[in-house]
């Protein structure tokens, strides 16, 4: 983060996913304490700028919006942690279950044995 020019990707808000970690990125296990670090103050900046709504100002922005447009390789920890931060939105959350509930069909055959 130190090798990142000051005016380069600078926002007045914070960032929070709270749609997809609720709990923050520190705490969400996805992410080093520094790439949350730079996602929290840097996010909003990172996807204006990834949306397009937001027109890059220095070289590192313009790089920036090259590698969203994968152009180019993350060399950077500001990539690394916004190519971290899609990674975790793409991943799907797959949950088993030990056990599942009986269909309604099933359960009214059963019940009719006399």
């Amino acid at each position: 983060m130190s090798q990142v020019q000051v005016k380069s990707f600078e926002t007045s808000r914070k960032f929070f996913d709270d749609v997809n970690f609720q709990r923050g990125f520190h705490r969400s296990g996805d992410f080093t304490r520094q790439q949350a670090d730079i996602l929290e103050s840097m996010g909003d900046a990172l996807k204006a700028l990834h949306e397009g709504s937001r027109e890059p100002v220095t070289d590192e922005e313009v790089r920036f919006v090259d590698f969203c447009q994968q152009k180019l390789d993350p060399i950077n920890a500001v990539e690394r942690a916004w190519a971290g931060y899609l990674k975790a939105l793409a991943r799907k959350q797959i949950y088993f279950t030990a056990s599942s509930a009986a269909s309604d069909a099933e359960s009214d055959s059963a019940d009719t044995d006399d």
